[in-house]
């Protein structure tokens, strides 16, 4: 036991960070942090009259172990001004970031290699940094070449909204403007977690600071966090952050990264203490540590597979529907199964039986969907699945629009997929079929894109679950002339871990839009297929629960 322990100590010392960095181990740990925003966030600290003062207070100054991505995309020993390479067209000054990097080294010994990437631009608005914008492109590509030769994106610091104080107008759009641009970041960064640290306005160029602190202070993203600067010091020209300032706000922004913010998970680190712990309990406790820490184990409630079922009437099905009423055939793929339950409008688990959203889609007639097929093509192929729970949520005759976050059907969707595991299971994917609404007029169509992309964003983050994968249906038909339209927007959802079946070509009902039993089982079928082609078994690592 004594050289057990004596070997524990050795390998906790490769937790004291050494004087110098070791480059030669290379960079997969480094924690890179990106800063964007307008002139605060750039730093404008000691800076009068277009002049910087070049004091750099100790809490700001050069640390081996602190790194910034150049204008060149080069990575290079920090130093102020941060963004002097960057935010070309101003004199720059201290900014915040540099007194952040030395926090978070100061109060966490085990954080490694810090590497910022400066992106913020004096004057910007919100407008500019939106999607398809030159500031927009040029902040992921920064990112993306920050992670080039290793890291991890920890947190996005985020301090803007001065020149969108300047006109009503522009502040009451602020909030609307500022989580659409989280949201793509996030997106575009295949991030849907992304830390992000904003910082309100301390000042404004314009009359209407606090509508744009309101929105600031008022936004309600997960994994966004607010940092008040009201109050800190000024420079005399009344906008910009003097240096005191800034050195508070970086420590401000460190202590909420450090206080809220989750570690990064690395699975293969030798200096992962919670790795360490976990080897050192099966040495001494043996091989039955495993099962406890989540190997083998029954199949109860706890490993309900649960399968989530939304969109609009060829989700919930119609199929044997004809003139409103359903002709009541049940094929034998989807005949009732005691291994398969669903979640009733009374969030109670029941067995699950035809029609699956009888009582969700009341308005409706509801006749056969492609989730009972789904379930029992599921426990015939894969028979690791010893149950299936479904979740049907489906309403007919909805727009995207009507599942945007803060709708009605988004909170029940959220509030019946949080009921389904309360008494224990995973979420195993979303089963998505919608769009022929869409198709009605141009508009829509050509917006289903981006609003269907916010949607799956949004539902991963609101269930904390940023891969949750996503089984969408292309279109078998449509209620307008933009069929096309809607289908191509499908097929070109490049979100993670989203997997396309396409219905086209389906047998339709009577009405040539609702698809009928048979497609419905054949439907069904092919959703169990891409489950199980594209995310294999379930895995108690992988799901919401």
């Amino acid at each position: 036991m004594l050289s057990f322990l004596g070997l524990m100590l050795l390998a906790f010392a490769g937790l004291v960070r050494p004087q110098q960095p070791d480059y030669s181990l290379g960079s997969p740990g480094k924690n890179i942090f990106l800063l964007a925003g307008q002139s605060n966030m750039a730093g404008r600290g000691g800076v009068v009259n277009g002049t910087w003062d070049g004091s750099v207070p100790p809490e700001c100054r050069p640390n081996p172990w602190v790194l910034r991505l150049s204008a060149a995309l080069s990575w290079v020993e920090a130093r102020e001004p941060l963004h002097q390479d960057i935010d070309a067209n101003k004199t720059c000054g201290i900014g915040p970031g540099m007194a952040f990097a030395n926090t978070l080294l100061s109060k966490d010994s085990s954080l490694g290699v810090v590497g910022l990437v400066p992106c913020a631009i004096g004057g910007t608005n919100i407008s500019q940094w939106a999607r398809g914008g030159l500031l927009y492109a040029q902040l992921v590509k920064r990112a993306g070449a920050a992670l080039q030769d290793g890291g991890t994106i920890r947190a996005f610091l985020w301090y803007q909204g001065e020149s969108d104080t300047e006109s009503s107008e522009e502040a009451e759009l602020y909030k609307g403007r500022l989580e659409k641009f989280f949201i793509d970041l996030r997106t575009d960064l295949s991030s849907p977690m992304l830390p992000i640290i904003q910082v309100s306005l301390a000042s404004g160029d314009g009359p209407y600071v606090e509508i744009v602190r309101t929105a600031q202070l008022g936004l309600d993203l997960p994994n966004v966090r607010c940092i008040d600067a009201k109050g800190l010091q000024l420079q005399p020209d009344g906008l910009h952050l003097s240096t005191p300032a800034q050195v508070r706000l970086g420590e401000m922004l460190a202590d909420t990264f450090l206080q809220t913010m989750p570690s990064p998970i690395q699975n293969s680190s030798p200096k992962s203490l919670s790795l360490l712990l976990y080897l050192s309990w099966v040495i001494v406790l043996g091989p039955r540590v495993v099962d406890s820490l989540g190997g083998n184990g029954s199949t109860s409630s706890e490993h309900k597979n649960i399968f989530i079922l939304a969109g609009q009437s060829n989700m919930a099905g119609r199929g044997g529907v004809v003139n409103n009423i359903w002709d009541g055939f049940v094929p034998p793929e989807s005949r009732s199964n005691p291994a398969i339950l669903r979640l009733s409008s009374q969030l109670e688990w029941e067995e699950a039986h035809e029609p699956l959203h009888g009582d969700i889609d009341v308005r409706k007639t509801c006749g056969v969907g492609p989730g009972m097929a789904f379930a029992n093509d599921l426990l015939e192929k894969a028979p690791g699945f010893e149950g299936v729970s479904l979740v049907p949520c489906a309403v007919g005759g909805t727009s995207i629009n009507e599942w945007a976050r803060g709708t009605r059907l988004y909170k029940d969707l959220v509030t019946r997929a949080r009921a389904a595991v309360e008494g224990g299971g995973k979420i195993r994917a979303i089963l998505w079929y919608q769009g022929e609404r869409d198709t009605v007029n141009q508009e829509d169509a050509e917006a289903y894109k981006d609003k269907l992309k916010e949607l799956i964003v949004n539902l991963r983050a609101e269930l904390h679950f940023p891969l949750l994968p996503v089984l969408q249906v292309g279109l078998a038909s449509g209620q307008g002339p933009f069929l096309e339209t809607v289908r191509e927007a499908q097929l070109e959802i490049d979100l993670p871990n989203v997997v396309y079946v396409d219905a086209k070509g389906l047998e339709l009902e009577r009405d040539g839009l609702h698809l009928t039993t048979t497609a419905q089982v054949c439907l069904g079928e092919m959703l169990a297929d891409a489950f199980l082609r594209s995310f294999s078994s379930p895995r108690p690592d992988s799901s919401y629960h």
